[in-house]
Formats: C-alpha cells, sequence, structure tokens
C-alpha cells in the first residue's frame, strides 16, 4: 500500500515512542528482579520465598519478551538519522506535557 496520508516521519515517530516504552518496561522489571534478588538473599526458607522465586523467574522471563520485542523495533530503524530526530521529537513531547 502506498500510504498517501501518512508523513514520511509518522514511521519513527511511532517506533521512537515504542522503543522508549519497551526501555522503560525493561527498567521497572530489572528494577523488580534485582530487588527480588536481593530479598531472596536475606529471607529464610518459606512460602514467601517460593514466592519471590516464582516471581524472580516471571520477571526474567517477561524481560526476555520486551528484549525480543526491543530487538524487533529497532530491526526496523533503517534511517538513524530520522530515528534520532524522532527521539528528539518525542523527548521534547514528553517534557512538555511533565
Amino acid at each position: 500500500m502506498i500510504y498517501t496520508q501518512i508523513p514520511a516521519t509518522y514511521k519513527y515517530d511511532v517506533l521512537a515512542e515504542a522503543i522508549y516504552s519497551r526501555e522503560m518496561e525493561h527498567f521497572h522489571y530489572q528494577l523488580d528482579a534485582v530487588n527480588f534478588t536481593n530479598l531472596l538473599e536475606t529471607i529464610e526458607e518459606g512460602a514467601y520465598k517460593q514466592e519471590l522465586q516464582g516471581r524472580l523467574a516471571s520477571t526474567l522471563e517477561q524481560m526476555a519478551k520486551v528484549d525480543s520485542i526491543y530487538n524487533a523495533l529497532t530491526a526496523q530503524i533503517e534511517d538513524a538519522v530520522e530515528y534520532a530526530a524522532a527521539v528528539e521529537r518525542a523527548t521534547q513531547k514528553r517534557s512538555a506535557s511533565a
């Protein structure tokens, strides 16, 4: 399909936002993973420890999924200059709404 109403910059604007979202998502999973790991090192065996081990395993699994999505998104960047410009626009937009 030939897109007649979508500006040429739209793809990179969408990629910039999606990649930012995956970075934020991964960051929060990483924060949880470190927290769970630290807790597991300090608590005694029991139900709570088992729960944390499950939560850590689930968190690591989710992080792997986010990594896969991130890699698929970044593979679509064909023009580094256009992508950098889109990141700048996205950053400015987030700053303006903060």
